[in-house]
């Protein structure tokens, strides 16, 4: 047996995933005519979501949006747009990456070397197992809902993934699953395909027919698209975009920002309230926001706590982390690093 997946279990890096993962999939069901922000907050998402793009996010918000969207539209309905949106959207994002390779095998070889600056704590490679090729992706299990759909997600990626390289309609004829739970796989992916429950890692059985043939990329392929729906701004929107120059310079009271918005403090709490959110979550991913883009200017972080009001660094830390779920320094090492190495020429 060989395989070009590591052993990565005693060192698992927290999951994140780049946020325009997420901001696709919301407009996608904007587009369908579904409340994108109530979707970002039911999913726990960042207000601002809809000016992200490469910021980096804890998977749980993710996971729970699509657990959220399948039941709001139905188990076969969402699977059918999520398949557009991965295909038309997500899929793309990475897709130039792909250009130098001479065949799919040695593509999904090195996807993991590719996906390290999409996505945190999510392994993939190939094995051969008596003779056969297994496409796998690793991440560590958890029975719940939440995880099932993250892996109906990962499966359909990779079978988008596959069929954009060789412009054809391929499906894999057995798959090995994390999960125990084949219902929505048959639902959302194919009933045609032979599933295996309960293994240690996800893996998919392409034939050599598919390895050998020849990537087919063209610049059509990984052309810049325009987004689905513009987004419209609600209130919540516009006080986190209202209050993003001034976070750099105050120490942001419910006070100072309803004076800045020129409205009472009361009032400020009462809209916010209306749309589920409030003044605390709103400083929270506008202090995180502009803290991680200052770190990516590579100031210290000493600096960045005192630009940000706060006593010492250690209260910056314990702030950030109740926010990210990171330390800073942790967000340095596994985020805005592999963001400097992937901007290197």
């Amino acid at each position: 047996m060989t395989s070009t997946l590591s052993d990565t279990k005693n060192t698992e890096p927290v999951p994140m995933i780049k946020s325009g993962y997420a901001r696709i999939i919301i407009e996608l069901l904007a587009e369908n005519h579904y409340d994108a922000h109530q979707l970002i907050r039911e999913s726990g998402l960042p207000p601002d979501l809809h000016d992200l793009d490469n910021e980096f996010l804890p998977v749980e918000p993710i996971r729970r949006l699509l657990f959220l969207s399948a039941h709001q539209l139905g188990t076969t309905n969402f699977g059918e747009l999520l398949k557009v949106a991965i295909r038309q959207k997500l899929v793309p994002k990475l897709l130039g990456e792909f250009q130098e390779f001479s065949t799919v095998k040695e593509a999904l070889i090195s996807s993991n070397m590719i996906y390290q600056y999409d996505t945190v704590g999510t392994t993939t490679g190939v094995e051969e197992v008596h003779g056969r090729t297994w496409y796998l992706r690793y991440k560590p299990f958890e029975d719940n809902e939440l995880y099932l759909w993250s892996e109906v997600f990962a499966l359909m990626y990779a079978i988008e993934f596959i069929r954009a390289l060789t412009k054809t309609n391929w499906s894999p004829k057995q798959v090995k699953l994390q999960s125990s739970n084949t219902d929505v796989f048959n639902l959302t992916i194919g009933k045609d395909i032979q599933y295996f429950v309960g293994n240690d890692k996800m893996a998919i059985l392409i034939d050599d027919d598919i390895l050998e043939q020849s990537v087919r990329i063209t610049s059509k392929d990984i052309a810049k698209q325009e987004p689905l729906v513009t987004w419209h701004a609600n209130f919540t929107d516009k006080v986190f975009t209202s209050l993003l120059p001034y976070v750099r310079e105050h120490n942001l009271t419910l006070e100072q920002a309803a004076k800045l918005l020129r409205m009472t403090p009361r009032t400020l709490q009462r809209r916010l309230n209306e749309e589920k959110t409030n003044f605390r979550h709103i400083k929270d991913n506008l202090l995180f926001t502009v803290a991680v883009e200052m770190m990516g200017e590579e100031l210290s972080l000493t600096h960045v706590a005192n630009q940000l009001g706060y006593s010492d660094i250690s209260h910056f830390s314990r702030a950030f982390k109740r926010i990210s779920g990171l330390t800073p320094k942790l967000y340095q090492k596994t985020i805005l690093s592999l963001n400097k190495v992937h901007r290197q020429p």
